[in-house]
């Protein structure tokens, strides 16, 4: 349905260009089919993209910019084909108006296309291989000047391993983000890294571990280390796992040779988080001014790395609804944590606060909130925590938490819901935790 109109124009496009160069080869009964089928599946394709528009199964500006190019799209190759019509009852070849036509149709297909090509793949699915395929330049160190620590060990630990251990998630009491965490005690009494004995380094253990062991490092579906990470990993381990050592100190061609193959994918993985830094500086800066405007705080959320950012509104309160709510819509990806405490906030505002994709924690307390507006949130994939204290919540719209996939904890204090519906719903899902206290409102 969506493709074969693609085809179709481009198809079309090719016959006239090709009939043009080459009389020989311009057969207007084909000409016709083709647009004439361009324009029947392209609408086809339209009504069906429109159904998942208003379904709000695809959101946001691109999903609007794909809709309207492929609208432009649809109306350019209908208006293409009227002018062939029209021109072929005159006995005449397509003119200057058709080719206008024809053209704003095949322009607006590339546009649409790349638009639901970054819908579906993400905004930088065509850069990504080329960054692969180029890599940026960046200022390096000369290779012999390189530590072996903070540019190779660090930048292979950063991008497969400290997303889970960090100092806001310590998964397996094992921190790995910095190289003093690395050589520290674990509440367990393991180190993660044991200068000169990788065979007693837990990080090395775990790293080892078959793919289906639950301790494995990355776990199950993520990529683990490469041969030539490991064997660098254990070499710095082996040589006392310092910060000094640097590549111009290896007299090991081994370990050198794994090294040179590594780099690319090495400059790579650095370009890429001084990219992420950067787009999250840009973002922080903007979130912070429009912060400012409406009288509420914005700040990097410690609990997920400072990789997402937290909402919290002053005291007291400033006027916030659904107007100052919208404000933060191009970056409600970027949000794990919001607390609307006190807020003008209502049921239909959930369904903004559904599309933070990110979001791990959200307090209502002491809002409007009566629980017909939860629904939007059930398919959140990481929300845990939800505050409902003193909100008029309905016993009716308990129930809608049953769908929620990832919810742990719900505070209900000073909420009409009777106990008995409090105490039928954790029999019946006791997996979540439903809270008769306050609960923090920030």
């Amino acid at each position: 349905m969506l493709h074969f109109p693609i085809v179709l124009i481009l198809l079309t496009t090719t016959f006239v260009l090709v009939g043009r160069l080459n009389p020989h080869f311009e057969k207007p009964v084909i000409i016709r089919s083709l647009l004439g089928s361009s324009v029947l599946f392209t609408l086809a394709a339209i009504m069906a993209g429109y159904l998942l528009f208003i379904s709000d199964t695809y959101t946001g500006a691109l999903a609007k910019n794909h809709f309207y190019g492929a609208l432009i799209t649809g109306g350019g190759i209908t208006l293409s084909f009227i002018c062939y019509e029209w021109m072929s009852t005159k006995g005449r070849p397509p003119g200057l108006i058709f080719f206008l036509f024809l053209g704003l149709t095949n322009f607006s297909l590339a546009y649409t296309s790349h638009m639901g090509g970054s819908l579906t793949h993400g905004s930088d699915y065509l850069s990504e291989p080329l960054v692969s395929l180029f890599p940026p330049k960046m200022e390096q160190k000369n290779p012999e000047d390189m530590l072996l620590y903070e540019d190779i060990v660090a930048t292979v630990l950063e991008t497969k391993c400290v997303n889970c251990h960090n100092e806001n998630k310590s998964k397996g009491d094992l921190l790995l983000d910095s190289h003093e965490a690395l050589l520290a005690e674990g509440k367990s009494g393991q180190k993660a890294v044991v200068p000169g004995n990788p065979e007693g380094s837990e990080l090395m253990v775990r790293i080892q571990l078959p793919e289906e062991h639950d301790d494995r490092m990355p776990p199950e579906g993520k990529p683990g280390l490469t041969e030539n990470e490991l064997a660098v990993l254990t070499f710095w381990i082996e040589k006392g796992a310092s910060q000094e050592i640097k590549q111009g100190e290896i007299e090991d061609d081994v370990i050198m040779t794994k090294l040179e193959e590594m780099m690319p994918d090495i400059q790579q993985a650095q370009f890429k988080i001084l990219e992420e830094k950067a787009a999250f500086e840009a973002a922080q800066k903007e979130l912070e001014s429009i912060a400012s405007n409406f009288g509420v705080t914005v700040a990097p959320d410690r609990q997920v790395n400072e990789k997402y950012f937290e909402m919290k509104m002053k005291f007291p309160p400033p006027p916030f609804g659904t107007e100052e709510l919208q404000a933060f819509s191009p970056y409600f990806p970027y949000f794990s944590r919001i607390s609307l405490a006190s807020t003008n906030v209502s049921d239909d505002d959930l369904f903004y606060l559904a599309k933070m994709s990110q979001l791990r924690e959200l307090v209502l307390q002491k809002t409007a909130i009566s629980g017909e507006g939860l629904p939007y949130l059930k398919d959140l994939p990481y929300l845990e925590v939800l505050n409902l204290s003193f909100t008029p919540m309905e016993d009716a719209h308990l129930l809608h938490l049953l769908e929620f996939k990832s919810l742990k904890k719900v505070y209900l204090f000073g909420t009409p819901v009777k106990k008995e519906i409090v105490a039928a719903f954790q029999k019946h899902k006791p997996e979540i935790a439903i809270i008769l206290e306050e609960g923090p409102s920030n």
